[in-house]
């Protein structure tokens, strides 16, 4: 394996030194990191700042560079490629082996660690380096237009967050980052668990909670997904019935592929280090204000996390959903309809997100007490506006009003508040 990886790189700058014409596009798809030989590299940064002065790359004017000592270097490259053909192979086999070497001696370390913080830290290296993607693509009009055709004689299917209104309006794909922010007690978790379960039917799915218990977030679980008083559950006074009901279906929870992993003093690098070691495709993230970050002060904390998240989702394709608290002057207004504005500590989430929905109670005075507001606050893929949800405390779910329901239900409030004030 280290002799195929050694004759690639030989190869590599072989190719670059018997013919001179492919050094634009030979340079663009590599970089140094590729070339295990020292001298390999140094041959190989030579030509990149010769290609940049736009002077001829060739072994002339490398050896000008390099110095006399390389000349049998040089001439051992030419000798194993006589010709450049097959030039992007040996790039190809360079780079995987490259990669190979680089992950055994990331075994070699973690094979000595001390501390599952310093095993986790290496264990998003490795990850990192499983990921890796193409370099920057450069796509020709005519490229784009066969791609265009031929992704719109497909269906395409986007993300299901669990409910009609959020869809027509979200075109959700993995690789977003998206937020859904809140003012405490709003319920922010309740939402993200009803939709990270929804997702589960679908997709692996992680949720990463740095402030409630996996126990606390199995009880909201249970009474969601099996219609269970929740309060009854806390209390431990399950009815017979709740039992029956809590068996029956538990087979359809345990069928989702949710999993609840305590994140408390974690950063980002955790995060990413776990979610792709369990190959998550989506993540939750309950909240982003307690994420561990570096920073001077909180602004530039949350500001790192905001763009730690955001380089998670598009470096690896997987959506991630951050929690968000909003100021308290999302209340003061006098509609106490929320902002972007309000989201807390850093402007910069506002502008890593690809969508941010707001959850905020029903300020209509005619709504029923538990009626909540879904609102999409940016959205780079549809519209903005909002929804009425209905939330049912008692069992931690949120629903939406169907066509007609939510007049009836306002009409039924205005009719008790007229019946209280005649009593």
């Amino acid at each position: 394996m280290v002799k195929a990886t050694l004759d690639a790189e030989y190869s590599v700058i072989g190719c670059l030194l018997v013919d001179p014409s492919i050094a634009g596009e030979l340079l663009y798809r590599t970089r140094p990191e590729d070339f295990t030989v020292p001298e390999l590299r140094t041959v190989y940064n030579a030509a990149v700042k010769l290609f940049g002065a736009g002077r001829p790359v060739d072994a002339v004017t490398i050896r000008g560079l390099c110095g006399a000592e390389y000349n049998d270097l040089l001439m051992q490259c030419m000798d194993i490629t006589p010709t450049s053909f097959g030039w992007r192979t040996y790039i190809s086999a360079m780079q995987e082996q490259t990669r190979v070497t680089r992950l055994q001696a990331l075994a070699a370390e973690l094979a000595e660690v001390r501390t599952s913080d310093k095993a986790r830290d290496l264990l998003g290296q490795a990850g990192e380096i499983l990921s890796e993607k193409n370099r920057t693509q450069v796509v020709t009009m005519q490229q784009a237009l066969v791609q265009f055709f031929s992704e719109q004689g497909e269906k395409r299917r986007f993300i299901s967050w669990g409910f009609d209104k959020l869809d027509r309006r979200l075109y959700t794909d993995y690789g977003d980052f998206v937020i859904v922010a809140g003012r405490p007690s709003a319920g922010k978790t309740a939402l993200a668990l009803q939709m990270a379960s929804h997702m589960g039917r679908q997709d692996k799915v992680g949720f990463y909670s740095l402030e409630t218990s996996t126990a606390k977030l199995t009880n909201r679980l249970v009474a969601s997904r099996c219609i269970i008083d929740f309060g009854h559950i806390n209390r431990r006074e399950m009815t017979p019935e709740e039992w029956e009901r809590a068996v029956k279906w538990k087979k359809d929870v345990t069928e989702i592929q949710l999993e609840l992993i305590p994140a408390s003093g974690w950063g980002v690098q955790d995060i990413l280090s776990t979610a792709l070691a369990r190959q998550h495709r989506v993540v939750f993230v309950d909240y982003l204000q307690l994420i561990r970050a570096a920073g001077r002060n909180r602004t530039e904390q949350v500001t790192n996390i905001s763009l730690a998240l955001h380089e998670m989702a598009q470096a690896h394709g997987i959506l991630v959903v951050a929690l968000s608290q909003l100021n308290r002057a999302s209340t003061d207004r006098a509609d106490a309809t929320p902002t972007l504005a309000d989201l807390r500590e850093s402007g910069q989430i506002e502008q890593d997100a690809d969508a941010v929905l707001a959850l905020y109670i029903d300020p209509d005075e005619d709504a029923p007490m538990d009626d909540r507001k879904l609102r999409v606050l940016k959205n780079k893929e549809g519209r903005l506006g909002d929804f009425s949800l209905a939330f049912d405390g008692s069992t931690q779910n949120f629903a939406e009003y169907m066509d007609g329901q939510l007049a009836a239900a306002r009409q039924i409030k205005k009719m008790e508040k007229k019946n209280d004030a005649s009593a």
